[in-house]
């Protein structure tokens, strides 16, 4: 949903057909608190049903583009990062897109999720880790800081 605003137009349009329907039931006083529950679980709603499909855009992991063979180089590593993500969990998937590609902090990723900040955590070092052995496998050689 991040940078999609037909997903916000939509979520906006399911919202405000929510809040007709149950025009009977709300009290005065009491309508923005319901308004921000109902689009907080919503939006929840949406990126759970959407959570195979996060995307990971091509150009986002192309930073350098030097030379044909460079971008070469970074195209190929951009499929061999994208192969590892797609290797993970997809909860641990999102997570992990969550965090690194779209800069969500680890708490805000856990509580968003409905996880424990620590679990959220140990998966996002379990899928860096993964991630180095998948690289390494492919050849890629990490320096140890």
């Amino acid at each position: 949903m991040p940078g999609c605003p037909q997903e916000w137009e939509e979520l906006t349009a399911d919202v405000f057909l929510c809040a007709w329907r149950e025009r009977k039931k709300l009290q005065p006083g009491k309508v923005k608190s319901w308004l921000a529950t109902v689009v907080r679980n919503r939006a929840l709603n949406r990126l759970r049903d959407r959570r195979e499909l996060l995307p990971l855009e091509e150009d986002i992991l192309v930073l350098a583009q030097d030379s044909p063979q460079r971008e070469l180089e970074t195209r190929e590593a951009a499929q061999l990062v994208r192969a590892a993500l797609e290797a993970l969990e997809p909860s641990d998937r999102e997570l992990f897109v969550r965090h690194y590609y779209y800069g969500q902090t680890v708490e805000k990723a856990a509580e968003e999720m409905g996880m424990n900040h620590s679990t959220a955590k140990t998966r996002l070092r379990r899928g860096r880790e993964k991630l180095k052995r998948q690289l390494e496998r492919e050849g890629y050689i990490f320096e140890e800081d």
